[in-house]
């Protein structure tokens, strides 16, 4: 479907369903990077819409042709992508305006793209022990995903810093990040192939 608006960095999302409160940039960000660096970020919660803008156009096109005017699904959660009108976002105070920046918390989501070998938790834990993670939930709802948990907030930038953008493997495995707001911390109850809490090894490995 072609867009009303001609191709921009600026991408224009909203919800498609009336029961979510803003979009979640948990979901959107992941997706995005996919196609590109997203360099800024502004949500409106107001009106259930944010505005996200690309490094560049072409990383924006790549986005809204692959959504070809249609609900986005991620994860259960539904998008509408839209080229903005703006070929940049306002930076000026006046906009309430989500930086892709840190903000205190401690829990990254990471995408893995091109995933050619397994992720299993110890995969995970041998990659992010050295900056101090406490508990790990890796899920399937979209490709390969993880939650990591960290003991500090500074812990969790290190992480970030340190692995975003880079393969776990040579030339597959790549890991995006971003910080999670969904919760304060996890909540671990097996300690098995895709779930640990390094803090508390004694618990059970859980159903089969």
């Amino acid at each position: 479907m072609k867009s009303q608006n001609p191709p921009t960095k600026v991408l224009h999302i909203r919800t498609a369903s009336p029961i979510e409160k803003e979009v979640d940039l948990n979901y959107i960000l992941p997706f995005l990077s996919n196609f590109g660096t997203v360099v800024y970020v502004v949500t409106m919660p107001r009106i259930r819409q944010a505005l996200a803008e690309m490094d560049t156009v072409e990383s924006a096109r790549k986005a809204f042709d692959y959504s070809r005017g249609n609900i986005l699904d991620i994860q259960g959660k539904g998008f509408y992508l839209e080229y903005s009108r703006s070929e940049t976002i306002n930076r000026e105070p006046s906009y309430r305006r989500t930086l892709v920046e840190h903000r205190g918390e401690r829990i990254l989501l990471a995408t893995v793209h091109n995933p050619l070998y397994p992720m299993t938790i110890d995969i995970v834990s041998s990659i992010l022990q050295p900056y101090n993670v406490q508990r790990v939930v890796i899920f399937h709802t979209n490709g390969i995903q993880f939650l990591a948990e960290f003991g500090t907030a500074e812990d969790a930038e290190k992480a970030k810093d340190a692995l975003d953008g880079r393969e776990i493997y040579a030339n597959c495995c790549l890991l995006k990040m971003v910080y999670s707001t969904e919760t304060q911390s996890l909540n671990v109850r097996y300690n098995n192939d895709k779930t640990r809490d390094f803090t508390n090894p004694n618990l059970p490995t859980g159903p089969m």
